[in-house]
């Protein structure tokens, strides 16, 4: 691997040596075309000679082998004619005449040891009982099926001819017994032995990658290795079978190269063998390859100064990219992919410290490519996995803002919020729709449910699930957010272009609305009332619009009037003549109680009671916004799972009617009210954040591959991400995202330390991209994945090796 030394100390890779490999075959262009005319013009020659003289070898080949076979059947028609195979063999009798059949064993192994070719010899007698026999043993035959087999090896009108052994595996002679006598009383064999006959038969195709095989005059192959031919020896074969004129010589194309293709005949006995020889080209013509060799001889010194040149024009070249890639590898996270790894002692230092090792692979294109398509696949991945929850997550945060519980003072940073939840908005201008059910008598004493909870729990998803209907096909941007105390909000955001001020527009939020209405009247049988807010174009406005619509709520839900309510018309009328309640004073109230400021709450509550001193019937007024307030606290006590009967008793509201003055109501509030929230919503919030920090523990430890973010998760519990975090550390002695990155690595390293899965698996099933693991889990180990688990699985063997000594 070639490396330049220069002052950023990077290796060059596989593009530079690609490069440098472009430039040498420009500069030896022409040595090339040298080359290929001094080939053409020498092995075309040498080409043909060597042809010539692989076809005159193949001749004297094909005679030898024609002169051992005919040497085998001279002297096995010889044997046939030996004095023991005479007509006394009709009286032998195998138990008693023993001197005759040992002289039978000695002969039948001398013709075996006569000829290498020679693999089993055996005699067949028909009388005085059917017997085989061989140079080791003799056999009675019992089996009608296989005497009659050998009886038709002496009812063949030759004396002496070929065929095939009794198992169809191997060549067989046959000699009839006696020799030159017409009435047969047995047969002669010789078996061929296979391998010597192959061996033989190979010396007419003696290159590597070509074939030889006999046929017999049905062109079926002879030898059992050629019973079922390749693919060559088919095509071999069949060629030669529709050609019209044999012997032949001929070239022959199959799979891309080129075979000298030699045929002709061996006269056995009255039988045409026909011997086929297929030779690979290229081997033929082998000894031709030194000719590129004194080619490159020729022009080695071109080629070497060439080399020189195109060294130096590389390192010219490769000097801009140099520059690209030290970008790359300044990035912490690339870098990793081109240095070598480093000791935790030694992280930190200078890249031009570090030795470079010889055998670091770098391909710097595809490092670009592959750092680039892990972003963009972590990205794609985040982008699913951020669709897959944001719904969920736009309804929590949206619940949360509307109801004044995240505080956000901008429109600015409302729309940014909003933004990252998938509501891309521009100059949009935000109406809502706030609608409150009452259950029936039948749901609520009759509807089957285990309690009221439930069956107030079923009305409200089955009325948002009716609006979410009527929201198909809308045309502006909505979401439905279901409060899960009977109250629903639709939240709008509608363009200027929709004209949302005018009359029209209302008239059509008002048709939809009825619609909802009926159909859930009608479908659940309950009561239900619904109020259109105002207009504002001012995002954080819309909590100020919920509590003004829930105030509406409160003053008419048990009134007779209309069931839908627009605030630009008779409601706002309404409010005007009774006195505005302070909402934005109870919100503020609530809160100071549950941050357990008293101080706050109190300030707050004689702002409250002031606002009423200025209106007639003041002492009434003020009763009854304080009634309403204590109706709101004790809702917040009840989220927090107290009973407010058991703090303040059942007798409340009757003090607060007793009393008949702005300061004794005030004096009351503040001794009878203040003191006993404080103590219980900042107990009730501390259990909750406790609570919330113990379940997002379990949460990264139980769904560590799809764990949700900390937003997500604050969001989830309705506490503020930056208290949750705070929390957490303080109880278990490191942040939420360090937690659960330390889970996910843990659970990865018990992987790879006891299953044999893919990295790029192990990555997915605990939650990361195969490239982001692979770096985070160096960065955290020192080491790669599979080095850590080569690393473990050594040490254990080594274990294992130390504990068996």
């Amino acid at each position: 691997m070639l490396f330049k030394r220069t002052g950023d100390q990077l290796p060059k890779g596989r593009y530079f040596r690609r490069s440098l490999m472009m430039i040498l075959l420009i500069a030896c262009i022409p040595g090339v075309i040298t080359g290929i005319l001094l080939y053409g013009w020498v092995t075309v020659k040498m080409e043909n000679i060597l042809q010539q003289t692989h076809l005159r070898q193949f001749e004297q080949r094909t005679a030898w082998v024609g002169e051992q076979l005919d040497t085998l059947e001279l002297t096995f028609s010889q044997w046939a004619f030996d004095p023991v195979f005479d007509n006394r063999l009709k009286e032998l009798d195998f138990v008693y005449k023993y001197k005759q059949v040992h002289e039978l064993y000695r002969l039948l192994l001398m013709i075996q040891n006569s000829n290498t070719l020679i693999g089993k010899v055996q005699l067949y007698l028909e009388e005085p009982r059917a017997v085989k026999m061989d140079s080791e043993r003799y056999d009675f035959m019992n089996d009608p099926n296989e005497i009659e087999k050998y009886n038709k090896l002496t009812e063949q009108p030759r004396a002496t001819y070929w065929s095939r052994s009794m198992d169809g595996a191997s060549m067989m002679m046959v000699n009839r017994l006696p020799g030159g006598s017409d009435d047969a009383l047995g047969a002669l064999t010789i078996t061929l032995d296979n391998k010597q006959l192959g061996s033989m038969l190979q010396t007419l195709s003696p290159y590597e990658g070509g074939t030889t095989f006999l046929l017999d005059e049905q062109g079926k192959p002879m030898l059992p290795q050629d019973q079922e031919l390749g693919g060559l020896q088919n095509a071999v074969r069949d060629h030669v079978l529709n050609l019209e004129e044999k012997p032949a010589s001929f070239l022959m194309e199959y799979e891309g190269m080129t075979y000298s293709v030699q045929s002709g005949t061996f006269r056995r006995l009255g039988t045409d063998w026909t011997y086929v020889s297929a030779a690979p080209l290229n081997e033929i013509v082998a000894p031709i390859v030194s000719v590129p060799r004194i080619v490159l001889l020729v022009n080695g010194c071109g080629l070497l100064l060439a080399l020189l040149l195109s060294w130096i024009g590389s390192l010219q070249l490769y000097k801009p990219f140099t520059k690209l890639l030290r970008m790359f590898t300044a990035n912490g996270e690339s870098a990793e992919a081109v240095k070598p790894v480093r000791p935790s002692w030694q992280r930190g230092t200078a890249a031009s410290a570090l030795p470079h090792s010889p055998s670091l692979q770098l391909d710097e294109i595809k490092h670009i490519e592959q750092h680039w398509i892990g972003v963009n696949r972590e990205r794609a991945s985040l982008q699913q996995r951020l669709e897959e929850h944001l719904p969920l997550a736009r309804e929590s945060l949206l619940l949360q803002l509307t109801l004044g519980h995240l505080l956000l003072p901008s429109d600015r940073e409302w729309r940014e919020r909003l933004s990252q939840l998938g509501w891309a908005l521009h100059d949009e201008q935000f109406i809502i729709m706030l609608a409150h059910i009452r259950p029936g008598a039948a749901l609520l004493h009759g509807s089957g449910y285990a309690n009221r909870s439930e069956s107030q729990e079923w009305i409200s998803l089955a009325a948002a699930d009716i609006l979410n209907t009527q929201l198909e096909g809308f045309p502006y941007r909505a979401e439905t957010l279901n409060y899960h105390d009977m109250s629903i909000a639709l939240l709008l955001a509608v363009p200027p272009e929709a004209q949302p001020e005018t009359l029209a527009f209302r008239e059509e939020l008002m048709e939809m609305g009825q619609r909802w209405l009926e159909i859930v009247q009608s479908e659940l049988d309950v009561r239900m009332m619904i109020v259109i807010s105002k207009l504002t174009s001012d995002a954080s406005h819309i909590p100020q619009l919920v509590r003004e619509s829930r105030s509406v709520l409160r003053q008419r839900q048990f009134s007779s009037g209309a069931a839908i309510i627009d605030m630009n018309e008779e409601a706002e009328q309404d409010m005007k003549e009774q006195g505005v309640y302070p909402l934005e004073l109870e919100q503020d109230i609530i809160s100071a109680l549950r941050n357990g400021d008293q101080e706050a709450a109190i300030e707050h509550f004689q702002l409250f009671i002031g606002s009423y001193a200025r209106t007639e019937s003041a002492e009434n007024h003020a009763r009854q916004a304080l009634f309403q307030l204590l109706a709101r606290i004790q809702h917040a006590l009840l989220q927090l799972g107290e009973d407010p009967v058991k703090l303040f008793g059942l007798a409340v509201y009757e003090e607060v009617m007793q009393l008949h003055e702005l300061e004794e109501l005030f004096l009351w509030f503040r001794g009878r009210i203040v003191h006993i929230c404080v103590e219980e919503f900042t107990g009730k919030e501390e259990k909750q954040i406790q609570m919330a920090v113990h379940q997002m523990k379990e949460h990264a430890e139980q769904q560590y591959a799809e764990a949700l973010s900390l937003d997500e998760l604050a969001d989830l519990h309705g506490i503020h991400s930056y208290t949750l975090s705070r929390a957490f550390k303080q109880a278990f002695g490191q942040n939420f995202v360090d937690y659960l990155t330390e889970v996910r690595l843990n659970r990865a390293k018990k992987l790879l330390e006891s299953t044999d899965v893919k990295i790029n698996e192990i990555a997915e099933q605990v939650g990361y991209q195969p490239s982001y693991f692979n770096r985070l889990f160096k960065k955290s180990e020192g080491t790669t994945p599979s080095r850590y688990r080569e690393d473990v699985r050594k040490k254990s063997g080594h274990t294992r090796g130390n504990c068996s000594v």
